[in-house]
């Protein structure tokens, strides 16, 4: 192939860009519902929709031929990331904030070492259905 690597660099840089992109958008999106659960005192942590949006990334993840376990990380990041971001706008007290609940995971799939890698961070937060960072559990 002529222009040996370059071509191959252009195009991830494009996608590079569009993800960056679409990630920064998601994240304006969940600003928005951190603004909307205020208002509405509506508890930043839904389980039920987390569970939800686990399931479909991974499904998605398969379509796309993706590793399972390279999926599952991504997705503990991207939630974990946006439910700090959440409980920060919600003005959550740290002490209050609980790491988000690992889901059981599909066959092949990695996310409780992802989880493990996630929750030293501090990118584990939630108000409910979890354990405080001192290992007390809210419900």
């Amino acid at each position: 192939m002529s222009g040996g690597l370059e071509p191959f660099r252009r195009r991830l840089d494009v996608l590079d860009e569009q993800i960056a992109g679409l990630l920064g958008e998601r994240f304006e999106v969940c600003r928005e519902v951190a603004r909307y659960k205020s208002e509405h005192e509506i508890p930043m942590m839904q389980p039920e929709r987390v569970a939800q949006v686990r399931a479909r990334y991974l499904e998605r993840g398969v379509q796309a031929a993706l590793p399972p376990d390279f999926t599952a990380d991504l997705f503990e990041l991207l939630i974990n990331a946006t439910c700090r971001m959440e409980d920060e706008l919600m003005g959550t007290p740290e002490e209050e904030r609980v790491e988000v609940p690992a889901a059981t995971s599909a066959p092949g799939s990695a996310p409780a070492s992802a989880h493990a890698r996630l929750s030293g961070s501090r990118l584990a937060t939630s108000r409910i259905g979890g354990a405080r960072r001192d290992g007390t559990r809210v419900s």
